[in-house]
């Protein structure tokens, strides 16, 4: 501008700066990437257990990248020239030379972000709050009734995280300000003054680090937990290795269940079969209601380590058919009384089973009543019989079904059908070991994306800083004292964000745990762990170069030499 550049001149050139860096990146991106292509393909294939993935030239992968990434890069650049803001010449010359002005705070916006974080936590954990009092459990049923809640509570903590930077840590650092006996003592004037303009100055900053490693250790813990319960999620819903399920009218039904039995003798499993009878009627209202008598229920609930129930004549006991369900919530579950028989047998509820007996989705409903009362029961709209495997090496079954899949198919509507645990157990885990895969790049992106804004503000600052602390170097600060200045307001930079993104992924991760009905808890703090040992690694890195500068500057002034090379920067 000092030169007579026009407006148009200076948005050409950062249009053309921002697109040499983009094509730039795009093309060592795209080499890079094949140079590890071969590499990749071989910790996919370990991880999906395949015997190896063919390497090829990927030219429409390379296409499609090339053609997205330039139209991301020229809507960047297009955009960036128009959102500089810029100055007189005159201005632009002074503006390093202006005092700094007195920074203020709004108490009702410092406010506002702990109501908008606080209502986000809550809404979050909303789920795991119900039962607890009449009112709390009003107020979750309206917010699980809210439309787009997901979103609603999102946009909640992201306005609540921009107004945490830019009004209510300036107003917690005014209040420690007005701490005399705190701000007076030894350096903290130093560094709790200097504190509160670089928290003014790179609140946007601070606010896209803290979303960005948000979502970093929200989308990696998510699919760390995704891969890591795939067994116990198979566990849940097949509570049995092998289940076969048979219609009355099925004539093929003994010779079905001896092939089931003679593969699997064949093949050398230990296995034991549980046989249940499962009549099917229709309710006043149409709907249908699945009754087992009590000793096929206590038989398998022996089996799976369950409590077993005493029923009597007009007692009945529900059990769940879905793995995620909520006796309290759950029509199906929640009823006090149940009637068979147009209303002939009237029972009344004593409780809820705790986990599946047959494997998820099998019926809409399970009633376990007593073995008199099944009995009685004569209107019959179906009866099933269903045999159950239990299975020690469940695992090491995948050849046997797929051998019986060959003879039994997959069924056939109105007579039978049969589900195995290692069928659902293989595809979901290696579904979930892609997204996995995926994840972690996805998060490893977004982490070093927030490390990237974090340097390069740091970066800008170099030379003010140099300068700053060449003046602090004039008040005879011993170089352990400057040391602590420095580390203190760096130390604040890089874990304040690391600290809310945490707490923000602990809450967002209770959303996730309704819908995996497991507690991810492990994970979270084994992702967390890592990305607090990386944040370690990063600031003592940066903070060892400030401290060397830190040391030139404090020796050049002990000796009585304040030229200090521009090669000294503070990072």
């Amino acid at each position: 501008m000092m030169l007579g550049m026009s407006k148009k001149q200076l948005r050409g050139l950062v249009f053309l700066e921002n697109m040499i860096i983009g094509l730039l990146a795009i093309i060592v991106g795209i080499t890079i990437g094949l140079v590890f292509s071969r590499f990749l393909l071989m910790v996919l294939a370990s991880i999906l257990a395949y015997e190896s993935l063919a390497f090829y030239f990927p030219i429409k992968a390379i296409l499609v990248t090339i053609v997205f990434f330039l139209l991301i890069f020229l809507g960047i650049s297009a955009l960036t020239p128009f959102i500089i803001r810029t100055s007189s010449i005159i201005t632009l010359l002074k503006g390093s030379k202006k005092a700094n002005r007195e920074i203020k705070f709004s108490v009702f916006q410092s406010i506002l972000a702990l109501f908008l974080l606080a209502a986000g936590y809550f809404m979050a954990a909303s789920s795991h709050l119900y039962d607890i009092h009449p009112a709390l459990d009003r107020i979750v049923l309206l917010i699980e009734g809210l439309p787009f809640v997901e979103l609603i509570l999102t946009t909640s903590v992201v306005i609540g995280t921009y107004f945490f930077f830019s009004q209510l840590s300036i107003f917690v650092l005014h209040g420690l300000r007005k701490n005399k006996s705190f701000y007076m003592n030894r350096t903290n004037m130093l560094w709790l003054s200097d504190l509160i303009y670089r928290m003014r100055d790179n609140t946007r900053m601070l606010f896209l680090v803290t979303i960005l490693s948000a979502i970093a250790f929200t989308a990696i813990t998510g699919v760390y937990a995704l891969s890591s319960v795939v067994k116990d999620e198979s566990l849940k819903d097949n509570p049995f290795a092998l289940t076969y399920t048979s219609y009355s009218s099925n004539e093929k039904e003994k010779e079905q269940v001896k092939i089931i039995d003679d593969m699997l003798d064949s093949h050398g499993f230990k296995y034991e079969r549980y046989e249940s009878e499962v009549i099917k009627q229709l309710s006043r209202d149409n709907r249908p209601i699945h009754i087992i008598k009590e000793s096929d229920y206590n038989q398998r609930a022996a089996a799976l380590g369950l409590e077993q129930v005493a029923l009597d004549e007009d007692q009945a006991f529900l059990v769940p058919v879905y793995v995620r369900f909520d006796p309290k919530r759950d029509k199906t579950l929640s009823q006090t009384s149940i009637t068979l028989d147009d209303g002939e047998i009237n029972l009344q509820v004593v409780g809820v089973g705790p986990k599946l007996i047959f494997y998820s989705g099998l019926f809409s409903n399970l009633v376990v009543v007593n073995d008199e009362t099944y009995k009685e029961i004569t209107n019959i709209e179906e009866k099933y019989h269903s045999y159950s495997y239990h299975i020690p090496d469940w695992l090491n079954s995948l050849e046997l079904v797929e051998k019986l899949r060959e003879v039994l198919g997959v069924g056939e509507y109105g007579k039978y059908f049969w589900s195995s645990r290692i069928e659902g157990y293989t595809l979901e885990n290696q579904n979930k070991k892609l997204f996995l895969y995926v994840g972690f790049f996805l998060g490893a992106i977004f982490f070093l994306g927030a490390s990237s804004f974090l340097y390069f503000r740091l970066y800008t600052d170099l030379n003010q800083e140099k300068n700053k602390y060449i003046g602090i170097s004039k008040l005879g600060l011993s170089f352990k004292e400057m040391k602590r200045v420095a580390s203190i307001q760096i130390a604040v930079l890089f874990f304040l964000p690391y600290i809310l993104a945490s707490i923000h992924t602990y809450f967002a991760i209770n959303v996730l745990e309704t819908v995996l009905y497991s507690s991810v808890l492990k994970q979270y703090l084994v992702v967390i762990g890592v990305f607090l040992i990386l944040n370690i690694v990063y600031f003592f890195t940066v903070g060892t170069y400030t401290n060397i500068s830190n040391f030139i500057i404090w020796l050049c002034r002990r000796q009585g030499r304040f030229k200090i090379s521009r090669q000294v920067g503070i990072s």
